[in-house]
């Protein structure tokens, strides 16, 4: 069994990176050039400061045939994922598996097949040591916001706690901010609901201890629309004379750049104004920003990122951001302003404004729920879903920086509680009937895309991510690392128990990534994504994942002393090494010492592994 504690991960943060310095970081390396290898990076400068759990997946408790888990279908899960040591799992309810009934009354269940399926699932999980997230995946005919859709909530966990499963955090419902389909509940609705299941944890008497609220379980995918802000101040379409305006204090102001988002790509709402004094106002010429089409905005598009610079301002202290009524949405994502001798760099939900007093007109807090929700004091743990939109042709690095900003803003409002993602991949592109084509899953570039996402998500700080998903759910759902049905069992297709490709990355990055480990972030060449760790046990795990076409060497420095490590390979398109049951194998070792600095070459569109770990 692997000995585990979740409360050394709930006593505060290591020393870690500020997000200046890791925006800092991400900068610098994308514009490092791709001839030469970067520069030592300085092991005390790169750890990242998250209390990591670890990789996983989001498993369906229910078997892949029949009405109860046969030895076989067991045993091959165990195996698989016995290999993969994952840090974190989440196994959700549905509610039919152990209620029936409405608001006005129903029963529990705890002897169906599919209740103790979930239970036997969760249950192997504890025994390993392997926190769990759970709750439920909807409330069919119940209410959300009633008391006893708490009730029934928290009799299914003292349930649970008393047979032996408890999962380590639980979430009210599965994505309750989603718009479409039969949730579209508002943040109040999710106070509500979140109050009233802490009340009956307390009734029922929920051991806290073994199982904590978290959420808000929320899709965010839709964060990447505005850099990663998750409470952006926006000036919605108005009625004339409602313009609104931010106010920034410089003495001296000579430059600045601001960063405004707009859902259309030819908005001329935004102006400057300029001002000695806060009372009188004079207009700043400003050249008109060629407007970028976010394709990562609002799942796909309808955002534009509008970058304003200007210089050679004189007789100015005050700067003011208007945006004059329009039917349009706008967004302050970030301002940097500067003098001769002190810049001010105001990011995202960083803006503090240093002249709140001269704001005006209606701007509204988004409110992400996920930030909202860490603020509210109901939770024990954040934890949302974050998709990379590269399908819908995002570019893959914008997953770190986005993350990033997210993770310092958590941190900041809810100091000293994990950061998890509960579900983690690739958007899926979606049919007219709204179905999901998970094609993507079956082929050979998909160990790149979550090898780099991973790495990316461990950099920004999050402290687990859960990939979705570990083998299918629904027929059409074919989202695992193998699938569920009766296709060759020799041969990779959407309904074969078939490992597929990204097996065999995503299961190095959870076995080798460990509950613990101390990560750090080097600086990396473009278009290459570059990961450390200091194993709890000692020893160290490096990944490398190059998403260009050409071999990227790169000069790592960390206080390693001399080790030996094995070495794995991913290259898309051809055949990884692997043992008879489909699982990774080394293709070598390297005995290096990287304390001084040590070179490591990566070939183009391919994944490496390096580990002191067996």
């Amino acid at each position: 069994m692997r000995s585990r504690s979740l409360l050394r991960f709930r006593l505060g943060l290591p020393v870690g990176r500020t997000l200046c310095a890791a925006l800092l970081s991400v900068v610098a390396a994308l514009g490092t050039g791709l001839a030469t290898p970067t520069p030592s990076s300085a092991a005390a400068d790169d750890v990242v400061g998250s209390r990591w759990i670890g990789l996983g997946y989001n498993q369906n408790p229910q078997p892949p045939n029949g009405t109860t888990w046969s030895t076989a279908d067991w045993n091959r899960m165990v195996s698989r994922t016995d290999f993969m040591k994952p840090g974190l799992v989440r196994v959700m309810f549905n509610l039919p598996w152990f209620w029936s009934g409405t608001d006005a009354g129903g029963s529990y269940d705890f002897t169906s097949a599919s209740y103790l399926n979930a239970e036997k699932v969760i249950k192997h999980y504890v025994d390993e040591g392997v926190p769990v997230v759970s709750g439920l995946f909807g409330i069919d005919d119940l209410t959300y916001t009633a008391a006893n859709t708490a009730t029934i909530q928290a009799t299914l966990i003292k349930h649970l706690q008393t047979d032996g499963a408890a999962p380590a955090y639980w979430v009210g419902v599965n994505e309750p901010n989603v718009s479409t389909g039969p949730k579209s509940y508002s943040y109040a609705d999710w106070e509500t609901a979140t109050t009233n299941l802490a009340s009956a944890f307390a009734t029922a008497g929920v051991d806290t201890a073994r199982t904590v609220i978290s959420g808000a379980d929320t899709a965010e995918a839709g964060i990447s629309s505005y850099g990663g802000d998750l409470d952006h101040q926006t000036a919605p379409g108005c009625n004339a004379g409602c313009d609104s305006g931010l106010v920034w204090k410089l003495a001296s102001l000579n430059t600045f750049t601001a960063q405004v988002y707009a859902a259309g790509a030819t908005d001329n709402a935004v102006t400057f104004q300029t001002s000695s004094d806060g009372t009188t106002w004079k207009k700043l010429a400003v050249a008109p920003p060629t407007p970028a089409a976010m394709v990562t905005g609002k799942n796909g598009g309808g955002m534009w990122s509008y970058t304003y610079t200007a210089s050679g301002i004189t007789g100015s202290k005050y700067l003011r951001l208007s945006v004059a009524s329009s039917p349009l949405e706008h967004t302050v994502g970030s301002m940097h302003l500067a003098n001769d001798s002190t810049s001010v760099d105001d990011s995202l939900y960083d803006l503090t404004r240093t002249q709140t007093a001269l704001d005006t007109g209606t701007w509204n807090g988004n409110g992400s729920w996920w930030l909202r929700s860490a603020r509210s004091g109901l939770l024990g743990a954040g934890e949302a879903h974050f998709y990379s939109q590269e399908l819908y042709g995002a570019a893959p690095e914008y997953a770190e920086p986005v993350m990033s900003e997210a993770v310092s803003q958590l941190r900041s409002a809810a100091p000293g509680r994990e950061v998890l993602l509960g579900e983690t991949g690739m958007k899926a592109a979606q049919y007219p009937d709204g179905s999901k084509d998970y094609r993507f899953a079956l082929d050979t570039t998909q160990p790149l895309r979550m090898a780099d996402l991973a790495v990316q998500e461990a950099r920004s700080g999050v402290d687990g991510a859960a990939a979705w998903c570990l083998d299918g759910y629904a027929s059409s759902t074919f989202c695992g690392m193998w699938g569920r049905g009766s296709d060759d069992p020799g041969k990779v297709s959407a309904h074969s128990t078939a490992l597929r490709p990204w097996f065999y990355t995503w299961s190095l990055l959870t076995r080798y990534l460990p509950t613990g480990s101390v990560i750090h972030a080097p600086a990396e060449p473009t278009g290459v994504r570059v990961l450390a760790a200091q194993l709890p046990g000692g020893g160290w795990t490096f990944a490398l994942v190059n998403r260009t076409s050409v071999a990227q060497t790169v000069r790592l420095s960390e206080p390693t002393g001399a080790i030996t490590l094995n070495k794995y390979l991913y290259t898309d398109g051809a055949t990884p090494s692997t043992d008879a049951n489909g699982f990774p194998t080394k293709v070598g070792t390297l005995t290096a010492n990287f304390t001084d600095g040590h070179a490591l070459t990566v070939g183009p569109d391919s994944v490496l592994v390096f580990t002191t770990a067996s």
